[in-house]
C-alpha cells in the first residue's frame, strides 16, 4: 500500500519514532526518510528549513499540507484519520495528555536523551569514546526525570488513564532505547514498574513495527 503521509526524518529518531507509532496506531499508511516526491532532501538544507523554520525533526507530510512539531503531527494525525483515540476519553484526560506531552519533550528528552544517552550513542570523546565525566554530571537529572515518569506511571496501564495515548507515543522511544543500553545509562531497570510499561509498549503491534533496535534502524 502507498503512503499516504509521509515524515520526514531518519526512521531511528525519537520523535519520528513517536510519529510512526501514531501512525502505527491509527493504522496510517506512511513512510520515513529524506525521500520526499521522489526528492531526497539533506537534513538542515533550505529545503529543509522550508519545511521546518528551525531545521528539527519530524515533518508530516500530507497531500499539499505541511505540519511541523511532533506532538501537533500527534494530534492532528490522530483528529485526521477516523475517530480520535489517542488524546483521552474526557476534557481533564486531554489536558492531561497535553501536558505531558510537553513534559516529556521538552524536559524529559533533553534530561535523558540529550544530555545523557547521547553521549553513548553518538560519544564525542577522545578516540570515539563516550565522555564518562560529561555521563556522570547529567546522570542525576536524568534519574530525577525518571523517577517522575515512574511516579506518574504508578500502577496504572499507561500513563494517563486507561488507554494508550499520544503521551504513551511520545513517552515509548525514550525509553526503548534506554532499555537497550548498558550501565551506567539504563535507568528504566532501576524502576520494575516502568520496565514492565516499556516491555509492554514494544509488545503493542506499533511497538514491534516501530522500536526495533538502535543498531538495526541506522
Amino acid at each position: 500500500m502507498s503512503p499516504l503521509v509521509q515524515l520526514y526524518g531518519p526512521s531511528f529518531s525519537v520523535f519520528v519514532r513517536m510519529a510512526a507509532l501514531v501512525c502505527e496506531e491509527k493504522g496510517i499508511p506512511y513512510q520515513t526518510g529524506k525521500t520526499l516526491n521522489d526528492k531526497t532532501i539533506d537534513i538542515h538544507s533550505d529545503e529543509h528549513f522550508q519545511l521546518h523554520p528551525f531545521g528539527k525533526m519530524p515533518v508530516l507530510i500530507h497531500g499539499d499540507r505541511t505540519l511541523c512539531e511532533t506532538a501537533s503531527i500527534g494530534r492532528y494525525l490522530d483528529r485526521a484519520f477516523g475517530p480520535e483515540t489517542l488524546q483521552g476519553e474526557n476534557d481533564w484526560e486531554r489536558s492531561q495528555v497535553d501536558q505531558w506531552c510537553s513534559l516529556i519533550t521538552q524536559y524529559v528528552d533533553f534530561c535523558v536523551v540529550r544530555n545523557f544517552m547521547l553521549e553513548v550513542v553518538f560519544p564525542k570523546g577522545e578516540n570515539g569514546q563516550p565522555r564518562m565525566d560529561v555521563i556522570a554530571a547529567n546522570r542525576p537529572a536524568a534519574e530525577n526525570a525518571i523517577t517522575i515518569i515512574a511516579r506518574q506511571l504508578g500502577d496504572k496501564p499507561f500513563l494517563v488513564g486507561n488507554q494508550f495515548t499520544l503521551a504513551d507515543a511520545m513517552l515509548a522511544p525514550m525509553l526503548s532505547y534506554n532499555v537497550e543500553t548498558p550501565e551506567p545509562i539504563n535507568l528504566v531497570t532501576t524502576h520494575p514498574q516502568l520496565l514492565k510499561y516499556a516491555n509492554r509498549l514494544q509488545l503493542r503491534a506499533s511497538g514491534q513495527k516501530v522500536l526495533k533496535p538502535l543498531i538495526e534502524s541506522m
